[in-house]
């Protein structure tokens, strides 16, 4: 979702990545038999260079999970999401620049096609340079969920030691990833992800409600360099306070920074599915700008 934003001292960009996660059966809270959860994403990334200082910053994301929200439901639930992203990047001085985005997203089940789950969110980052291989970043993310606002101020940067073997991106509380070069073709990692979504509901089973995904994941990686610009991920990790609630649609919150709810009185209607593991697959598109030192 954040997929340009990577404008960090580093020397690459991915700009396509496909993805597949899977789980094994997740039980749900009232100890019923499990429900996988299926998932896949697609992310596309377009930077336009308008000058030396100036970057037009356009993408592309489109996901689909599936998953049981009852034990008691006959189908799984297709959630999906699809959302654009333009922006800009601007470069103020040696030290300082900044990058500025707006998303539209649609995020349902499209039972009623793009009738419902309009959602806008919009993100400042600023960025200072301490070196080449040193540089900390300070912002906001906002967006218009189906419980109401989420408001999300991030504190990251990014470092590479000298040696080009250890790699650090930090985005919190959104995503972090710190990692550690085996071999010039192969990396490890751990990676965080823990940014939540909501999507509109309007099928048989709940009709006019929506789901308020929360997932915090964490996951241990091999990369794989296929070619200088192709990428392979295969992710073994571990999904913590995971929940798919239900509420009806009418049923809000006064706002909420990343999983913190305020103003939350709402009334679960579904039975939730446990945390558990998962395992994910990636292929990535990377495109190399000239080494820094």
């Amino acid at each position: 979702m954040l997929g340009c934003i990577q404008l960090y001292a580093q020397d690459y960009i991915d700009i396509a990545s496909v993805s597949y996660m899977t789980t094994p059966a997740a039980t749900y809270e009232d100890g019923s038999s499990g429900s996988a959860i299926n998932e896949w994403n697609i992310d596309l990334d377009f930077p336009i260079v308008l000058n030396e200082k100036t970057a037009l910053l356009t993408g592309f994301s489109a996901n689909q999970l599936q998953i049981r929200l009852n034990p008691t439901s006959i189908d799984r639930t297709s959630l999906n999401a699809i959302s654009m992203r333009l922006g800009m990047h601007h470069t103020y001085s040696e030290k300082w620049d900044a990058t500025y985005m707006i998303i539209p997203k649609i995020a349902s089940d499209f039972t009623n096609g793009f009738s419902t789950g309009y959602q806008w969110a919009a993100l400042a980052l600023f960025s200072k340079t301490k070196s080449p291989r040193v540089k900390y970043t300070y912002g906001l993310y906002t967006n218009t969920e189906e419980y109401g606002l989420m408001i999300v101020p991030i504190l990251g940067g990014y470092f590479k030691s000298a040696d080009h073997l250890w790699e650090a991106k930090v985005l919190l509380p959104i995503k972090v990833d710190v990692n550690y070069m085996l071999r010039p073709s192969l990396r490890t990692g751990l990676v965080f992800d823990g940014l939540g979504t909501s999507y509109s509901l309007q099928n048989a089973e709940y009709a006019d409600h929506y789901v308020n995904r929360a997932s915090n994941e964490l996951y241990g990686y091999l990369q794989h360099k296929v070619t200088p610009s192709i990428y392979l991920r295969a992710k073994v990790g571990y999904s913590f306070l995971r929940a798919y609630k239900v509420y009806d649609s009418d049923d809000t919150i006064s706002f909420s920074t990343a999983s913190i709810f305020f103003g939350d009185n709402r009334t679960v209607l579904n039975t939730d599915v446990t945390d558990g593991f998962q395992f994910k697959a990636e292929l990535v598109y990377r495109f190399n700008f000239p080494s820094q030192q």
